[in-house]
């Protein structure tokens, strides 16, 4: 009985943490990204999932601003846009799951917000994007992620 228990539990893990498929940037572009400089009149908004979580490591993980994929993330990896000044919603679409909840945020010209996507209660809850606790901790998460783009 407990082999069996073992076995469902391992299929499980292996189903929730295989590979998704993430068409990664530019590396020429990924170093520029990785600089941090405000786009003139417009705003910077970087994406990224950090390398903490386990559980849902597999997901096919979009993340849609303003209802536009911007990217495909997996853990350690960040997706970038260039948008107007304003209000932008971000969520997150990701398979299997559906959606998660919606973060929205106000810009300015010159903006360069960094948003975190991850898996909450240290890798066993939800998928959500929320804010970094202070910006050291938005910047080395990009600068030790990978450039994603939006699949094929």
């Amino acid at each position: 009985m407990k082999s069996v228990a073992l076995g469902c539990i391992s299929l499980v893990a292996i189903s929730l943490t295989s590979c998704a498929t993430v068409r990664m940037g530019s590396e020429d572009t990924q170093a520029e990204l990785k600089k941090f400089e405000p786009v003139p009149g417009k705003v910077s908004l970087y994406v990224c999932r950090e390398d903490a979580a386990f559980v849902g490591a597999g997901n096919h993980t979009t993340v849609m601003v303003d209802n536009q994929d911007i990217g495909t993330l997996k853990p350690n990896t960040f997706a970038h846009a260039v948008l107007e000044p304003g209000n932008h919603n971000i969520y997150l679409d990701f398979h299997p799951g559906g959606k998660s909840g919606t973060l929205t945020i106000q810009t300015q010209a010159n903006d360069v917000p960094i948003v975190w996507a991850g898996v909450t209660g240290h890798g066993w809850g939800v998928l959500t994007v929320d804010e970094f606790p202070n910006r050291a901790d938005a910047e080395n998460c990009i600068r030790g992620a990978t450039y994603a783009v939006p699949g094929p």
